[in-house]
This record gives structure tokens, C-alpha cells and sequence, in this order.
């Protein structure tokens, strides 16, 4: 009791909740979450870091998408100029490329997607290190089209090699019969086990190349076990499953079963990163007393980048329907912490030992602004982007972008439950 006492006891009303067994409250944005000090199947191979830190900050994404708006910007690194700083400043940066990239079809916008290589390179030149390609489009271009993305990532993993820097794409599958593919990824002395699956396929029969996850209770069993044996497999600090999730999309709630899972998946890994909802969810901490470990929940992240918000609903008066909230997202930055430093997440025995701890975690809201060109780029939704559209006399998307900011940070919340 001690122990947790000293961990959260940045606020009195936090830590009045050290009082129950298991509780659920709000938690303040970027929340200093612990006091603590501190001292295969990859497309891609695993690069040992040279530097041994006692932390590391990764900041989760949400979908990356090209609709025909996106394909016609003039060049794509523009979109990301608003927001790279935010990407760059992690340690490591996730995001979901919700598309194939088959370099032998032209591009394509929805209902069949197709990315041009250069639109994947410029997310990675904006900061971007490790993406999953598991997702309810991954088939759009049918089998070879999945060939063809493996053998983009595969290109474009080598090229970056040659320049020192390591990038990651796992959630497809080069043959019939192959286990989930999964990536190993070593960053300043840290081993992060990532493992992306798809629990919804817009074609359902065609799933023998994707990581595919069945929405049943035995499937999910399954699952599960398969998590736990790969962990004793692969050793390592942290373990992020990214999940595609079968729920409905353009909505906020989440669904009973939904949470139910992650939780199963959260006794073998450290973090649960949903998305496919195309709208920012909440986010759940969850704590154990006994372990001491910090696990996360993110529920969706929205979208990333996408032109889904073409006509922003600009008169204040009218709600704003779901399309206003397919063009935000968020940039979730976690710190993660070792406890000990120098020590494995878990001894020979499979048991917590010196676990990984959370100590911070800050939102940063996001979205897909229209300029006076036409363009689809990404700002900062805060004020000073409010600021820059009041002095350019965007007086009907300076008082939108007020809304987009209180609506993201009144309808999703940080939840921290204890257990």
C-alpha cells in the first residue's frame, strides 16, 4: 500500500481511490501518472539501439488514409509540416496505413484503396517508425495487391536502412498457412514485442494473408494463448497489440465485449491499441496493485489523415454530424518507464519482475484543415492555430476549429482503473 501510495499520489482525489479494490475515474490531460525514479516474422529486422535509457516515449497515431483530396495535394510531405514536430519529438511513433501500397495499380480512393509508395515515405520523414497494414481494407487489391504491399514494405525498409533508420510494417502474411506476422523493435536499449491484427475484413472469406482475429469468444480464447506463448517466445519490455476493431464506426461508445477482450489481452501484453472507428475514443490506464504493472487501453485514435470531412459544418447552430469528427485525430504520447533499469519485463518463469511503469501520457488533438488551395494538411487543434485563422480572416473555420477543441476534450476522456 505504501508503494502505490507513493506512485499516485500526485492528487488528493486520486489518491482517495487507493481506498478500493478496483475503481474507474477521469484523469488530468498529460498526466504525470507515476513519481517513480529510475536508474521472426518481421518484414523488417530489429535493430539494436546503442544508447540504454531508463525511458522511452512513443506516441500512437490512429488511421492513415488517401481519399482522392489527399492523392491531389501537390506534394504529400506538405501534410505533415503542421503537426512533425509532435511526431518527431517520440522516441518511437505508431501508426495503422489503412490501405495496400501496390506500386503496380494506379492510386485509388475509396471503396478500393491504393497508396503510392512516396505517401507511406512521407509519414516516416514526418517521424513515423512502426505501422501496422492489418485492417478492414488490407484485401482492396485482392491477393496480389497484398503481395505487392509486403514487397513495398520490404523496398522501403531497405532503403531507409542504407540511411540509418529503422522502420516496421507487420500485419500481412507472405504465405497460405503462415502464422501472424509481428515485429521485434529495439530502440535505446528497450525490446517492444508489436503484434497488429484485423478483427473485421471487409472481405471475410479472403483472410488467409492478413492477421485475422474472428470476433467469437473462442477465437478470442485462442488468441489470447497465442499472445502469451509469443511473449515467452520473445522476451521483451513492452508488448503493443494493434487491434482493428469489429465494432460500429463514427461512434464513441464502447462496446462491453469490445473492452472484455482487450482486457483478456492485457494480462499477457502492456498496451492495446485500437482503431477503425474513423473518431477519438477514451483511453483506459489500468493498474495493478499486486504486480505493479501499468497497462493502456486506447480505443481509437481516429484518423490520422483522411479527406472522409469534406464540407465542415460551419453554422454553429446545426450539431455537427459524424463526418465533422472524421477529421480529427489524436497523437497519443505515452512515457514508459522501467522501474530497475537493466531488467528483463519478466523472469524465466513468465512472472512480472521490475515491471514497466507509465509515468506520463499527453494527448495531442489533431486535424485535417482545407487551406485556401485546397489542400488537406494537419494542424494542431489549440489555440494558436485559432489565432493564425483569425489574422488570415478564416473567421467560419477559426470559430469551427474552437468547437473541434472543445468537443475532443469534452467527449474523450482518460480513465484510470484500478485493480
Amino acid at each position: 500500500m505504501e508503494a502505490m501510495q507513493k506512485l499516485f499520489s500526485y492528487t488528493a482525489f486520486l489518491f482517495s481511490l487507493l481506498l478500493f479494490s478496483c475503481a474507474t475515474t477521469k484523469a488530468p490531460v498529460n498526466a504525470d501518472i507515476s513519481e517513480s525514479s529510475a536508474a521472426s516474422a518481421a518484414v523488417s529486422p530489429a535493430k539494436k539501439s546503442e544508447i540504454d535509457s531508463p525511458t522511452l516515449t512513443i506516441t500512437f497515431a490512429g488511421d492513415i488514409m488517401a481519399h482522392t483530396y489527399n492523392h491531389n495535394i501537390t506534394k504529400y510531405d506538405k501534410i505533415w509540416d503542421g503537426v512533425r514536430e509532435y511526431i518527431e519529438s517520440a522516441d518511437l511513433a505508431f501508426a495503422n496505413i489503412e490501405s495496400p501500397v501496390d506500386q503496380t495499380k494506379p492510386v485509388s480512393s475509396y471503396p478500393n484503396f491504393n497508396l503510392p509508395r512516396r505517401y507511406v515515405e512521407a509519414a516516416i520523414d514526418a517521424g513515423f517508425d512502426v505501422f501496422s497494414l492489418a485492417n478492414n481494407h488490407s484485401f482492396d487489391q485482392f491477393e496480389k495487391g497484398i503481395q505487392h504491399t509486403i514487397r513495398s514494405a520490404e523496398e522501403i525498409t531497405a532503403e531507409y536502412e542504407k540511411k540509418d533508420q529503422y522502420v516496421y510494417f507487420s500485419g500481412l502474411k507472405k504465405n497460405k498457412g503462415d502464422s501472424y506476422s509481428y515485429n521485434i523493435v529495439e530502440k535505446n536499449g528497450w525490446k517492444i514485442l508489436f503484434l497488429p491484427v484485423t478483427g473485421i475484413l471487409n472481405y471475410p472469406h479472403d483472410h488467409a494473408f492478413i492477421n485475422y482475429v474472428k470476433s467469437s469468444e473462442k477465437s478470442h480464447r485462442e488468441f489470447v494463448e497465442f499472445c502469451k506463448k509469443l511473449r515467452t517466445e520473445n522476451p521483451c519490455d513492452l508488448f503493443v497489440i494493434s487491434m482493428h476493431a469489429d465494432e460500429p464506426e463514427y461512434k464513441r461508445a464502447v462496446l462491453k465485449s469490445q473492452r472484455d477482450f482487450y482486457l483478456q489481452l492485457l494480462e499477457v501484453a502492456d498496451v492495446v491499441w485500437a482503431n477503425h472507428a474513423h473518431i477519438i475514443k477514451d483511453r483506459e490506464f489500468v493498474f495493478e496493485a499486486e504486480s505493479g504493472r501499468h497497462k493502456l487501453i486506447m480505443y481509437a485514435n481516429g484518423n490520422t489523415i483522411s479527406a472522409q470531412r469534406t464540407q465542415p459544418t460551419f453554422d454553429a447552430g446545426t450539431p455537427m454530424s459524424e463526418r465533422d469528427h472524421t477529421g480529427d485525430g489524436l497523437l497519443y504520447s505515452v512515457q514508459f518507464i522501467k522501474t530497475k533499469a537493466g531488467k528483463t519485463r519478466y523472469n524465466t518463469e513468465g512472472k512480472p519482475e521490475n515491471p514497466v511503469q507509465i509515468k506520463k501520457a499527453q494527448p495531442v488533438f489533431i486535424t485535417t484543415y482545407i487551406n485556401t488551395a485546397w489542400e488537406f494538411v494537419l494542424k494542431p487543434l489549440n489555440q494558436e492555430f485559432v489565432d493564425y485563422l483569425k489574422e488570415v480572416k478564416r473567421k467560419n473555420w477559426a470559430s469551427y476549429i474552437e468547437r473541434r477543441i472543445k468537443v475532443d476534450r469534452e467527449e474523450t476522456k482518460d480513465l484510470i482503473t484500478w485493480q
